[in-house]
């Protein structure tokens, strides 16, 4: 027997509104961007916990924000679960010079607190062609450590992981990716790379001899918490400045 169309339409709208209902329990959809560093930077966030961490990601504008003072990601605690937030350019970059500054007490960080800037392509080939500077614990008590990676981290060759001796809350950290090989350096303070007199600043330097394909790589900034684990204390994180520039044959 045949339904009645007003009835199959219903029944439709139904099922869609429960396929919907079961999508937005995972994720929430907000199209606000942010403009910083000549990028249109997206936000992330979801309502339930999700990668990495997991955790609770917030897209509010008091959690992640732009002002004059750079691209502020905060790390706190709201209706009893702690949100963690994550960034990312809509502009697809690949092989160039990443430079950016951050202000942000890395050396007194919750032992689960990970801040994280890296290449990321959704695509799953060549360990979605990530390239990581990170400052993490990773649980441990010894203190916050920087470290440079060409995943996957598994391989230690790939990996260089190390104590910034921090004598401030100001870094300056740079990634050149190109089709030959990847090399990181990272600075006290806000310097400068291209200058010769940043090298009196320089905290460590490393490179990897090999490099994935560009892909489709967005840029992406996070602050979260390993194994989604409650930090002592909220935290705050400013990128103060962001530059990318496209490699050139």
């Amino acid at each position: 027997m045949k339904k009645p169309l007003s009835v199959l339409f219903l029944s439709f709208l139904f099922i869609s509104c429960a396929l919907f209902a079961e999508e937005t329990t995972l994720m929430k959809s907000r199209p606000n961007e942010l403009a910083f560093g000549g990028l249109h930077w997206r936000t992330k966030s979801s309502i339930t916990p999700t990668s990495p961490g997991p955790n609770y990601f917030s897209a509010d504008p008091s959690a992640v924000w732009v002002d004059d003072w750079g691209l502020h990601l905060t790390l706190k605690q709201h209706d009893e679960k702690w949100w963690a937030t994550e960034i990312f350019t809509r502009e697809r970059l690949g092989y160039g010079t990443y430079t950016f500054t951050v202000e942000t007490d890395a050396a007194s960080y919750d032992p689960h607190v990970v801040a994280g800037f890296f290449t990321w392509d959704t695509s799953p080939e060549e360990y979605n062609r990530e390239i990581d500077i990170e400052f993490a614990a990773w649980g441990s008590p010894d203190g916050t450590n920087f470290q440079y990676v060409v995943q996957p981290y598994t391989d230690p060759n790939r990996i260089e992981v190390f104590d910034p001796e921090l004598n401030g809350n100001l870094t300056t950290h740079r990634i050149v990716w190109t089709p030959q090989d990847v090399s990181f350096a990272s600075y006290h303070g806000d310097v400068d790379p291209d200058e010769i007199e940043s090298e009196r600043m320089l905290i460590n330097r490393w490179s990897y001899p090999e490099s994935p394909s560009e892909g489709k790589v967005r840029f992406r900034i996070n602050l979260w918490l390993y194994q989604g684990k409650a930090p002592a204390s909220p935290v705050h994180l400013v990128v103060t400045s962001f530059l990318f520039e496209k490699w050139k044959p």
